[in-house]
């Protein structure tokens, strides 16, 4: 174990006022995703009653993030505190969020960073849509005067910030006084801590300019502002890496080598693709994306078929980027209102190859051939089909994304996202992109991803050959209402499946014969010894989840109807197991 790289080894986490439940992590320390073993805990996770130690990281932090933001909280004595991928994506992310609240505000900029430097915001600032003005630290006279007939936000990117801020004192009351709000982004940590009262945000890195290894931190005491915060960066995915926590609590060295172009060669070769990004996360691949096909009047997306649950709530809940233009969702059953739906503020159509939960498959090749009508972007997300069974670019979409955290990682233990496309002028502003907004894959999760990669074609065989089993068992059972598998001809999808994909998939869904919740739950609290109780799939273990209830659960029913989904429906991503037999065997006794 090598010594702490944050100043303060003596990190741990802050008590919770709720009952902090233990859950079991699928695969250790780094683990993505923990067991859930009964419903009532479920439940009570829903109805925020408690919270769990370990989770799936899309909603609970991993151990390690709350021991560095609970001891940054404690040590500067401040309420609130989000770790992310590094310094520039979270000033990027915070600055985006305020300018997205108030977007008629002006940023105010005193820095000293020369372009090059690694916490120099220079060439980032322009991805936020909004007029600046800048000034050097010795010079204020481009900034002012401050106005209380605006909304204006002061940024203060500079070296040594606390000792400039000390030195600035009235220049900062000024501000105040004017109720400016002002973000610190500060190169180092300081040894104190700061004057509370005065800054509204900070914002720092957990790395040193020399350290390969990055990360970022947000701190304040602004309440609302900070929980809006944390749910974006839940949903927008540029979440700090475990493993990065842990090289920053000096618990495992770097890598000495990155794997990344290594890895972006295997997936070109794979999705037979030109261009490949990895993301610190598959929702920061969606997320980078949608941004960069979005511009003022045309910004609309149209998604066809049931979507990642973030993705659906990305595009549900994204009126306030874009104005009063309104997202559209089509079914796959609906694709004769596609044509129709397409308008001159269209700015891309997103589908995924395999829906998830309903195991849809959407026409690729029609929705391609409308778009192309048009001249708008196509986006697939390949997760559920991986490129063994689907290679959209060749049907003529525009771009491909992937959670490596699933299928091509395997373990649990990885958490990882990317892109792949053929455009060379559109892969230049994804790379500009990741360099303004810091959003790459660590080289941590890289070594791993390298490693998982290794023997991916053998375990998608096997995935798919138990799937097939699986699904075949269930469709006997008289203890299955519904089932939900596109390889079955009972399956609307199954025509275009059969045409478009090359194999199936290991996910699947149903509903149960016995109603309700008391039916899900003589299911779902049944030993199923050889199954695992957890929110996600693509793992090499046979995973289950009460889907709706963990996706969905504050949704009425009116919602829930007009989606198309049962309330009580499961999930079931089968694994690679030598042998399924036991797994089949577990559902076979859940069942009754």
């Amino acid at each position: 174990m090598t010594s702490a790289r944050l100043p303060f080894s003596h990190f741990e986490s802050l008590p919770t006022s709720k009952t902090l439940r233990k859950a079991e992590p699928v695969n250790g320390p780094y683990s993505v995703t923990a067991t859930l073993s009964s419903l009532d805990e479920i439940l009570e996770w829903q109805e925020g009653r408690i919270e769990f130690d370990y989770g799936y990281y899309r909603f609970v932090d991993n151990p390690l993030l709350c021991r560095i933001q609970d001891g940054l909280k404690t040590h500067y004595q401040l309420r609130h505190c989000w770790v992310y991928a590094s310094l520039k994506t979270a000033a990027m992310e915070l600055m985006d969020y305020l300018l997205l609240t108030k977007p008629q505000m002006t940023l105010k900029l005193i820095s000293d960073f020369k372009a090059g430097d690694p916490f120099s915001l220079e060439g980032s600032l322009c991805g936020l849509k909004t007029v600046f003005a800048a000034a050097g630290p010795d010079d204020f006279s481009a900034l002012l005067p401050f106005s209380e007939a605006k909304d204006e936000l002061l940024v203060i990117n500079v070296r040594h910030a606390l000792e400039f801020l000390e030195n600035e004192v009235d220049f900062l009351i000024k501000a105040k006084s004017l109720r400016i709000p002002i973000l610190v982004i500060s190169d180092r940590f300081p040894e104190k801590p700061w004057p509370v009262g005065m800054i509204n945000y900070w914002v720092l890195p957990l790395n040193s300019e020399q350290q390969s290894i990055q990360g970022g931190a947000i701190l304040s005491n602004m309440d609302r502002q900070m929980a809006e915060l944390k749910g974006l960066r839940m949903q927008r995915g540029p979440v700090l890496s475990s493993r990065n926590a842990a090289y920053f609590l000096g618990e495992i060295e770097a890598e000495s080598k990155a794997w990344k172009d290594a890895i972006i060669d295997r997936l070109c070769v794979l999705e037979k693709a030109r261009y490949g990004f990895l993301f610190p996360s598959g929702m920061q691949s969606i997320t980078t994306l949608l941004t960069l096909v979005r511009r003022p009047g045309k910004a609309q997306i149209i998604a066809v078929g049931h979507l990642y649950t973030d993705t659906y709530a990305l595009l549900t809940y994204a009126k306030q980027r874009t104005g009063d233009v309104e997202n559209i969702f089509i079914g796959v059953d609906e694709m004769d209102q596609l044509p129709a739906a397409i308008n001159e503020q269209t700015a891309a159509i997103i589908t995924e190859t395999i829906t998830n939960p309903l195991n849809d498959v959407p026409d690729l090749e029609a929705i391609v051939a409308i778009a192309k009508k048009h001249k708008i972007p196509v986006i697939v997300d390949n997760t559920f089909a991986t490129p063994l069974h689907c290679n959209p670019l060749e049907l003529g979409v525009d771009f491909v994304l992937h959670s490596t955290t699933k299928y091509f990682s395997g373990k649990n233990d990885h958490a990882g996202g990317a892109v792949l496309l053929n455009d060379s002028v559109v892969a230049q502003t994804i790379a500009n992109y990741q360099s303004q907004w810091g959003v790459e894959l660590s080289s941590l999760e890289s070594s791993i991803l390298w490693q998982r990669l290794e023997d991916f074609e053998v375990r998608m065989e096997r995935f798919q050959n138990n799937a097939l089993q699986v699904a075949e068992f269930l469709q006997r059972h008289p203890g299955i209402e519904k089932l939900y598998f596109h390889n079955f001809p009972s399956h609307r999808s199954y025509e275009v499946s059969q045409r478009i994909l090359t194999g199936s998939g290991s996910v699947m869904s149903f509903t149960l014969k016995r109603p309700g919740m008391e039916g899900l739950r003589k299911f779902y609290d049944a030993p199923l010894q050889h199954i695992l109780k957890a929110p996600s799939l693509g793992s090499n273990q046979t995973i289950v989840c009460p889907y709706t209830l963990l996706a969905h659960y504050h949704e009425p029913d009116e919602a829930l109807e007009e989606l198309g989904l049962p309330r009580y429906l499961i999930r079931l991503s089968v694994g690679c197991e030598m042998d399924i037999n036991p797994v089949i065997e577990s559902l076979d006794q859940a069942l009754g």
